[in-house]
C-alpha cells in the first residue's frame, strides 16, 4: 500500500490513502529516516490519523511518546498493534469499525485514556483490566458480540458515557450501578428483559436508550432519575407505565413507540418540559384530557393505534408543531360522537405552525379524508332527519363529502 505522511501542522500527521493497494502489504510505516520533517518534530506530535488505509498493523507508532490522539478508523486490524501499549499520554484511541476479536490485557497500560472507541469490531468479551482506566469519561462498544460485562467496569468512575448497543447482552451486572457520573447509556439492539430497580442511583443520567429489547415492564425506581432527558424504549413488550414516570421533569423526549401499551397514564402528563412524545404503534384506546397540560409539546405520534376517543384538550397544545395520526383509530369501535370527533379532526387539520405550515403530516392528511372522514360522515348521518342533514353539513364544513 502506498501511503504518505503530511504534516498538517508541527502537531497533527495524516496518513493520505492512494488508490494503488498491494493486497500482500497491508501495513502502514509511520516513521522512517527519510521523514525529515517528522524526525526533528517527533516530540511535537499529538494527534496521528491513520483511519481507512485497509491496513492490519502500524509500525513506528511507539517513538511518538508524547501522543495524545490515535485513530486508527475504519481498517482491516485484527490484533490491536503492541506498539500502542507504549503511548502512555494516549488519550483518545479511536480503532472502531476494524475486525479485532479480543481487549488484551495490556489495554490497562493506558493509565490516560479518556475516550476509547472499539464500535463495530467482533469482540465476543472484554478484558477485566479495563477496570484499570479510571480516567476512561466515554466507552464506545456498540455493534459488537458482548454477552456480558466484566465485574471491573465498576472502577470506571469518572465514565460518562458507554454505548453498549447492538450486542447479545440479557442482563446488566450490579456493579454496573456504581458508575454515578454516567450521563448517557446505550443498551438498545440488546436481549434485555427486564431493568433492575438499582438502576435509580445513576442519579445524572440524562439519555437512557432501551430499545429493541425484550422489556415488559419499567421498575418504579426508574422515576428516581430526576436529570433524565432522554428516554427512549422502542420495540419492547412494554403495557403500561409506572405512575412515578411523572417525577422526570427535566424530560423533553419520550419514544414508547412499538409496544403494547393500551392506556396512557394520566401521569406523563405532569411532564411539563416534554416536547416529543411518540406513541405509535401501539394499543391505544384513548388519551387522557389532561394531556393539554403537556405545554411545551412540539410532537406528537399517534399514528398506528386503536384509538376509540379522542379528548377535545388535544387541542390545547399550542406549542404543538407536528402530529402523526396515520391508522390511528379503530374505526369499527369508536366511543365518542362522530360529530364531536369530526369536529377535533377538522381543527388539527387546520392548525398552523408559525411558519404557516400544517402540523398535521401528508400522510396523516390523506388518511382522514380518504378513510376516517367517510366513516363519520355515515354515522353521523344516521343519527339525524333528512331534513336537518344540509344544516349539519353546513355546521361542519361537509360541503365536499359526499354521505
Amino acid at each position: 500500500m502506498k501511503t504518505t505522511n503530511i504534516f498538517k501542522d508541527k502537531n497533527f500527521i495524516e496518513c493520505l490513502k492512494e488508490r494503488t493497494f498491494d493486497e500482500k502489504d497491508r501495513y502502514i510505516k509511520i516513521f522512517n529516516d527519510k521523514d525529515e520533517i517528522i524526525k526533528e518534530n517527533i516530540d511535537k506530535v499529538i494527534k496521528i490519523d491513520c483511519s481507512e488505509c485497509r491496513i492490519i498493523n502500524i509500525e513506528g507508532i511507539h517513538i511518538f511518546k508524547n501522543l495524545k490522539e490515535l485513530n486508527l478508523f475504519y481498517n482491516w486490524i485484527e490484533e490491536i498493534p503492541k506498539a500502542i501499549w507504549n503511548l502512555k499520554k494516549l488519550k483518545i484511541l479511536n480503532l472502531s469499525y476494524n475486525k479485532i476479536k479480543k481487549l488484551p490485557n495490556e489495554i490497562e497500560k493506558l493509565k490516560n485514556l479518556e475516550i476509547l472507541d472499539l464500535s463495530d469490531n467482533e469482540i465476543e468479551e472484554l478484558s477485566n483490566e479495563i477496570g484499570n482506566l479510571t480516567n476512561l469519561k466515554e466507552l464506545n462498544l456498540f455493534h459488537n458480540q458482548i454477552k456480558k460485562l466484566p465485574k471491573e467496569i465498576w472502577k470506571l468512575i469518572n465514565l460518562e458515557e458507554i454505548d453498549l448497543s447492538h450486542n447479545q447482552i440479557k442482563e446488566l451486572l450490579k456493579e454496573i450501578w456504581n458508575l454515578k457520573k454516567l450521563k448517557n447509556l446505550y443498551l438498545n439492539y440488546n436481549q434485555l428483559k427486564e431493568i433492575p430497580k438499582e438502576i435509580e442511583q445513576l442519579i445524572n443520567l440524562e439519555v437512557l436508550d432501551l430499545s429493541h429489547n425484550q422489556i415488559k415492564e419499567l421498575p418504579k425506581e426508574i422515576g428516581n432519575l430526576k436529570k433524565l432527558k432522554e428516554l427512549r424504549l422502542v420495540n419492547n413488550k412494554l403495557q403500561t407505565l409506572p405512575e412515578e414516570i411523572k417525577n422526570l421533569n427535566n424530560l423533553w423526549w419520550l419514544n414508547l413507540s412499538n409496544n403494547q401499551i393500551k392506556i396512557i397514564p394520566k401521569e406523563i402528563c405532569k411532564l411539563k418540559n416534554l416536547e416529543i412524545l411518540m406513541l405509535n404503534n401501539n394499543k391505544i384506546e384513548t388519551l387522557p384530557k389532561e394531556i393539554s397540560e403537556l405545554n411545551n409539546l412540539k410532537e406528537l405520534n399517534l399514528g398506528y393505534n386503536k384509538i376509540e376517543k379522542l379528548p377535545k384538550e388535544i387541542l390545547k397544545l399550542n406549542k404543538l408543531q407536528r402530529i402523526w395520526l396515520h391508522n390511528a383509530f379503530d374505526l369499527n369501535n369508536l366511543n365518542q360522537k362522530p360529530e364531536e370527533l369530526f369536529k377535533i379532526l377538522k381543527n388539527l387539520e387546520e392548525k398552523k405552525t408559525n411558519k404557516e405550515k400544517n402540523i398535521l403530516d401528508t400522510e396523516s392528511l390523506e388518511y382522514l379524508k380518504k378513510e376516517v372522514y367517510p366513516v363519520l360522515c355515515k354515522k353521523i348521518e344516521k343519527k339525524i332527519k333528512v331534513n336537518d342533514l344540509k344544516q349539519i353539513k353546513n355546521n361542519l364544513n361537509l360541503d365536499n363529502l359526499n354521505f
